[in-house]
C-alpha cells in the first residue's frame, strides 16, 4: 500500500469533517506506529485513532508523542512539517507504517490525518530503543 491522507482530513481542508477541523499549527498533532498484521489501514473509513486497532498502534494511543507542527507557504504551496520526532524507549510488534493525527484527548474524537508507509527503515521492529523520525527538508505534507 502507499503513503496516503486520510479522508477525513481531506474533509477537513473542505471544512467538512466527522469530527473538528486540524489546525495543523495550533493543535496537539502526535503520531503513532503502525502494526499493519493487526490492522490494515483504510484512507475512507478510517475516521480516527480508535478506527485504527489498539492493538495495532505503537506505542499506545496515550503514549504517541507529540510533533512540533509548522506551516509554511513555499512557491505557493502549503507545506505542513515539524521537528524530528523522537519515540522514547519503543517497544511492541514489528511496525510497516505510522500515522498522524490530531489528538483531541481522546481515540474515538481524534481525527486521522495521513498514514504513510515509504520511510527509510520501515518495516522496523522495536527493540526498546529510541526510534528518531527524520522528516524530508521539503516537509512532511504539500498541498
Amino acid at each position: 500500500m502507499a503513503s496516503f491522507l486520510y479522508d477525513e482530513f481531506r474533509n477537513s481542508l473542505g471544512g467538512a469533517p466527522t469530527h473538528s477541523t486540524i489546525d495543523w499549527n495550533t493543535d496537539t498533532i502526535e503520531c503513532f506506529f503502525v502494526d499493519e498484521a493487526d490492522d490494515t489501514p483504510n484512507q475512507t473509513t478510517d475516521v480516527d485513532a480508535a478506527d485504527r486497532l489498539a492493538a495495532s498502534q505503537v506505542p499506545a494511543f496515550a503514549s504517541a508523542p507529540t510533533m512540533t507542527a509548522t506551516t509554511t507557504i513555499s512557491s505557493n504551496v502549503l507545506v505542513l512539517d515539524a521537528s524530528d520526532l523522537t519515540f522514547t524507549a519503543l517497544s511492541g510488534d514489528q511496525v510497516e507504517s505510522y500515522d498522524i493525527f490530531k489528538n483531541s484527548g481522546t481515540d474515538t474524537t481524534s481525527p486521522l490525518i495521513g498514514n504513510f508507509d515509504d520511510a527509510t527503515g520501515l518495516p522496523l521492529t522495536p527493540s526498546g530503543g529510541n526510534v528518531t523520525i527524520v522528516w524530508a527538508a521539503t516537509g512532511i505534507i504539500r498541498i
